[in-house]
C-alpha cells in the first residue's frame, strides 16, 4: 500500500475572513481525500495486476470441476442425461458457475475487469486533485503559489482531464462524438489512427478523446508523486498557526 506523507505547517490557516478561512480550508482537506483516494487506487491496481491466475490452472481446476458435476448429473437422472443432454449441458454450467461462487472464484470477465476499475479511480481522484486547484485559485486571498501549481500540474499531467472527460463520456465517445456542441450539431470526430475506449497499455489508462487523438495516463507512483510534491508546495506557501501536522494520520 502506498502511504505518502502530506506535510502541514500548522493547525489553522491566518486568514481575516472566517467564511473564507473555512471555505479553503475545506478545500483543502478534500485535496488530500483525492490523494489518498489514488494512493488506494494505485495499490489495489497493482495488486490486482499481479494475482491473476495462470489459464493453465485455471483450465485444470474448471476441468475437475466441470467433470465432478456432470458425473453427479448423470447418477441423478440416469439414462434421461443422454436423452436431453443439451439440456442437462446447461444445468451443469449453472451448477458450475454456483460451485464456484461458493468456492469464491471470480468470473474471468471480472477478474479483467478489476485493474480498469482501479485505474479509472486514480484518474477521477487526479483529475479531482486538478479541480481543487482550479477552485482555490478563485479566490484573491490564495497565494500566487496556487497558481504556479496548478500550471506544473497541467504541464505535467495534459491528458488527465480528456482522458477522464471521455471515460465519463464514453456513449458519445463509441458514436464517434468529441465536446457536446459538435454533438448536438451531429458532428462527429475525425479519428486519428483508430478509436480506443478505456484501454490498458502497460501501466496506462488509454482513451481517445474528444478531439478525435488517442492519449494515455500513467496509472504509476510518478504521478502519485507529482500530486504529493504539488500539495506540499501548495500548503507551505500558505499561513497557518499551531503546530505542525502530518498527513494521513
Amino acid at each position: 500500500m502506498y502511504i505518502y506523507e502530506l506535510n502541514y505547517p500548522g493547525q489553522w490557516l491566518e486568514l481575516e475572513n472566517d467564511d473564507i478561512k473555512f471555505e479553503i480550508e475545506s478545500l483543502l482537506l478534500l485535496l488530500e481525500g483525492t490523494l489518498t483516494e489514488a494512493a488506494i487506487a494505485l495499490s489495489m491496481f497493482e495488486e490486482s495486476r499481479s494475482q491473476r491466475p495462470d489459464p493453465r490452472d485455471e483450465w485444470y481446476r474448471d476441468a475437475g470441476l466441470r467433470q465432478q458435476i456432470n458425473e453427479e448429473i448423470r447418477n441423478e437422472v440416469g439414462d434421461h442425461y443422454f436423452q436431453n443432454i443439451d439440456a442437462y449441458d446447461i444445468l451443469a454450467e449453472k451448477r458450475m458457475r454456483a460451485k464456484k461462487a461458493e468456492l469464491g472464484i471470480l468470473p474471468r470477465s471480472y477478474l479483467h475487469k478489476i485493474p480498469f476499475i482501479h485505474a479509472h479511480t486514480f484518474v477521477y481522484a487526479v483529475d479531482s486533485f486538478g479541480k481543487f486547484l482550479e477552485a482555490l485559485q478563485d479566490y484573491d486571498e490564495t497565494p500566487k503559489e496556487v497558481e504556479e501549481c496548478l500550471n506544473q500540474f497541467d504541464c505535467l499531467l495534459p491528458w488527465v482531464k480528456k482522458i477522464r472527460n471521455s471515460a465519463l463520456h464514453i456513449e458519445d465517445r463509441s458514436r464517434g462524438y468529441g465536446p457536446p456542441w459538435h454533438k448536438k450539431k451531429g458532428k462527429k470526430m475525425e479519428v486519428q489512427g483508430f478509436l480506443g475506449l478505456s484501454i490498458l497499455e502497460g501501466n496506462s489508462l488509454c482513451y481517445t478523446i474528444d478531439d478525435g487523438s488517442y492519449q494515455r495516463v500513467e496509472i504509476s507512483s510518478n504521478v502519485l508523486g507529482i500530486l504529493v510534491s504539488l500539495a506540499n508546495r501548495l500548503l507551505v506557501s500558505f499561513e497557518w498557526s499551531g503546530p505542525e501536522r502530518i498527513a494521513p494520520s
